[in-house]
């Protein structure tokens, strides 16, 4: 094609974009205008569009593909390295061979200081095809980078979007009972069925690793920071579990993330009140397991169920103000430390040896503390009620330190 061609195109394929066609349309506009068919790869090779097979394409009636991120490497790098490459990425100048056998000369495809990735015009046999390509690839380059900049633009203001929406599930902000069903159907949440509020928490220390490991995720997320929220129906517990083996494969550690989920939600009636609820009652729970990982943090669990709960159940549907108060009553001013050595006594058969091994610390140390603050608390007299009440007032204080380190 000519100059005058060239820009006539360009101007052509900008409008039809600017009017809001897509990648599809413009290169089937751009190959109706050159007589062949063209393809859109991204840095990796995957297939974003293609034109409709022509009769000149060896893969009429097949399926477009993608390429191999080698052959894009090829593509990408070498204007800078030269006609002749590696073993392994080949000639600059070959055409690109996709999976399905056509074969592509093109260049590159910018969006200002960054790769969208390469347009491929199908290969002829012309000595200059490969510039020929060039020149069509300049001219439909700002077109192309016009829809991805608004497809990023729609990306965004969709995962905004899903932001608010599991906020407002989150604070019950959505009612009535209707209007919070067909919300959370369009975003593809079912809270018709059994449901639950999950929370999660990053515990490394590579936010960018985080934010990446989520982008797969086929559903609704609200992330701040370390923290992630969702909500889950149908197998609450097969489901977490796939989410965080997920998480787990894609940050490279077991242990690098926390999860807890609330009480189920049974959907029928839906009432986005217990919703909310379940949510309130994740972030307790996540709370507890944070804790319990700060005072033994060589443990292997990384998720907790409310329902897998026991006395803690109760003690988090109390306010917390009254909790506290209860915990500070029966406890006696114990000091958090003490409080640790009381919760070891009473999870453990309450032998010395026991106690320190919950605790990782030498029997000696508790010869003589250990007897000392039983005594105190149950007057010499532990009986099964007492020691209850101080079971009780052990956790209230470790359910309300643990609110109060998270607000």
């Amino acid at each position: 094609m000519t100059g005058p061609d060239l820009a006539r195109l360009e101007a052509d394929l900008v409008a039809a974009a600017l009017d809001g066609a897509e990648w599809p349309e413009l290169l089937a506009q751009l190959a109706c205008a050159v007589g062949r068919s063209v393809r859109l790869l991204d840095m990796t090779g995957n297939l974003l569009a293609a034109s409709a097979p022509t009769a000149s394409d060896p893969a009429a009636g097949q399926a477009a593909r993608g390429s191999t991120a080698v052959a894009m490497a090829a593509l990408l790098v070498g204007p800078a390295l030269g006609p002749v490459l590696s073993d392994a990425l080949g000639r600059a100048d070959a055409p690109v061979v996709c999976r399905d056998g056509w074969r592509g000369h093109g260049d590159p495809v910018r969006m200002g200081n960054r790769y969208l990735g390469a347009l491929l015009i199908e290969a002829v046999a012309e000595e200059s095809a490969d510039a020929c390509a060039c020149h069509l690839v300049a001219a439909a380059g700002t077109a192309l980078a016009i829809v991805a900049v608004r497809r990023e633009a729609h990306a965004a203001a969709r995962a905004r979007r899903v932001d608010v929406v599991i906020d407002d599930i989150r604070h019950g902000a959505i009612r009535p009972a209707a209007e919070f069903v067909r919300v959370a159907e369009s975003f593809g949440l079912d809270v018709c069925i059994p449901h639950a509020g999950v929370v999660l928490q990053y515990m490394g220390t590579d936010p960018g690793a985080w934010a990446v490991a989520w982008g797969p995720i086929g559903f609704p997320v609200l992330r701040e920071g370390e923290r992630a929220w969702t909500l889950l129906s149908g197998d609450v517990p097969a489901e977490l579990a796939r989410l965080c083996n997920h998480l787990a494969y894609q940050l490279g550690s077991p242990r690098a993330v926390l999860a807890a989920a609330g009480p189920a939600v049974p959907g029928d009636p839906v009432d986005p009140a217990e919703t909310a609820a379940s949510f309130r009652s994740a972030d307790a729970v996540l709370a507890l397991l944070r804790t319990s990982h700060e005072r033994a943090p060589d443990q292997e669990r990384t998720t907790l169920l409310f329902d897998e709960l026991g006395l803690e159940r109760l003690l988090l549907g109390v306010p917390a103000a009254k909790l506290r108060a209860f915990a500070e009553r029966a406890l006696a001013g114990l000091d958090p430390s003490g409080v640790d050595l009381l919760s070891a006594y009473l999870e453990t058969d309450g032998t010395l040896d026991a106690v320190a091994d919950r605790l990782d610390t030498q029997p000696a140390k508790l010869r003589r503390r250990l007897p000392t603050l039983v005594d105190g608390l149950t007057g010499a007299d532990p009986t099964t009620g007492r020691l209850t009440t101080l079971h009780a007032a052990a956790l209230a204080h470790h359910l309300t330190t643990a609110a109060t380190h998270d607000t």
